[in-house]
């Protein structure tokens, strides 16, 4: 086999999640067996999709990824005139990782502090969690602070 064009697409993990449910939905219609290696590599790769904190985590209940999602995105990202100025690899590492605040979004955009404001910051987070939603925190997350098992703290009196 021969790579002839290296990098020619980028492909999110939503297209790729889609892809594969795609094609297991097809070998299911036609009866077809896979070869063991593809099974477990596609079953593998849809453990890890749907892991948390991944955006795709619920995204059988959610459904909140569809690629009108998407498009919704990348039209509003234009309306505020934030679009042109993100490159085609941070649009997406945003569709993947979906970032909900700040220190998440710097560190998927390469010098954010420099090219936008604070607002501008905040718009794009309120835009990707209109469009694409946001997990709730869990309960394990919230109880963090509140470690019942955790040694009490000396205090010098």
């Amino acid at each position: 086999m021969k790579i002839l064009e290296g990098q020619s697409n980028l492909v999110s993990n939503h297209e790729v999640y889609e892809h594969i449910l795609e094609q297991q939905q097809k070998n299911r219609s036609k009866n077809r067996r896979v070869p063991p290696n593809q099974f477990t590599l596609t079953k593998d790769l849809l453990t890890y999709l749907r892991t948390k904190p991944g955006p795709l985590a619920n995204q059988d209940k959610t459904h909140q990824y569809s690629t009108e999602a998407l498009y919704e995105l990348f039209k509003k990202l234009r309306e505020a005139n934030l679009q042109s100025d993100l490159s085609k690899g941070e649009m997406l590492m945003i569709i993947n990782l979906r970032p909900t605040n700040i220190a998440v979004l710097s560190t998927v955009v390469e010098d954010m502090l420099e090219r936008f404001t604070e607002d501008e910051q905040q718009k794009i987070i309120d835009i990707i969690t209109e469009t694409l939603g946001f997990d709730e925190p869990t309960e394990a997350a919230e109880g963090e602070d509140n470690d019942e098992d955790a040694a009490p703290s000396i205090e010098n009196s």
